[in-house]
């Protein structure tokens, strides 16, 4: 993600990083000596990290541990990831999301995900004083929270979504308040596309039309942003698999 983080006019560079990432100035990260991938090029192992550099010069700013790891052993096996993701060879458990929202209606958060078929988990940071400090994380597996497990897309949208000035995050079929708790969760599950806006003016407040790829009842859906509230949803045809979608004004 690339924004002024910490409000001094200008922006940082923010991201995931690994053992041997290098800054502008050629700081290494982590263990430059460490090669973590497998015989299949894919990376299951070895420490994650967060980094913010300087947008002007490329300089490290700060580093901290990536929230979640992937798993709680820095050499997890297969069966470990997929316990706690869905399957164990990298594909569930590197989905990730980034974006950033105004939390608190003044000041701007990185938001960083991870999953969102099975177990979804997103972390909240701020930039101050030239450190990351977490805000909040929420974790689909945590207690009171498998309603929100599966329910994520492949993008997700900031908008406030109740009108307190403060900005929610809206993953999929589901819907994270400005404090990290769990708004509400559709329950409709995973899909491809979303948009959020004032999509119907005859309604108050913003709408969500959101794109299923699955063949069920909820092709097309389109929903309260507030509340959860299913409007409208319409079945996909099974002999067409629809991944996309798009909500516009025609006129």
């Amino acid at each position: 993600m690339v924004y002024d983080l910490d409000g001094d006019g200008k922006a940082e560079v923010a991201m995931k990083t690994a053992d041997g990432s290098k800054d502008a100035r050629g700081r290494v990260i982590g263990d430059a000596s460490k090669d973590w991938r497998n015989d299949k090029g894919y990376i299951l192992a070895g420490p994650e990290y967060l980094s913010v550099f300087n947008g002007l010069t490329g300089e490290l700013i700060h580093t901290t541990d990536f929230i979640p790891p992937r798993a709680p052993a820095l050499n997890p096996t297969a069966a470990e990831l997929k316990a706690i993701w869905g399957d164990g060879y990298g594909n569930r458990m590197d989905r990730f999301l980034a974006a950033v929202a105004y939390l608190d209606g003044k000041y701007p958060s990185l938001i960083m995900s991870r999953g969102y078929y099975t177990r979804t988990v997103i972390t909240a940071w701020d930039l101050k004083n030239g450190k990351l400090e977490k805000r909040w994380t929420f974790d689909s597996e945590a207690p009171g929270n498998k309603k929100y497990g599966g329910q994520g897309n492949h993008n997700l949208s900031v908008a406030d979504v109740d009108g307190d000035g403060k900005d929610e995050i809206i993953f999929g079929a589901m819907c994270i308040d400005d404090n990290g708790q769990g708004l509400y969760s559709t329950g409709l599950g995973h899909g491809d596309a979303l948009h959020v806006s004032d999509l119907d003016p005859a309604i108050p407040g913003l709408e969500v039309f959101c794109i299923q790829e699955r063949f069920d009842d909820a092709g097309a859906s389109f929903r309260s942003a507030a509340t959860g509230e299913i409007y409208w949803k319409k079945p996909l045809l099974k002999q067409v698999k629809m991944g996309k979608g798009l909500a516009a004004d025609w006129h």
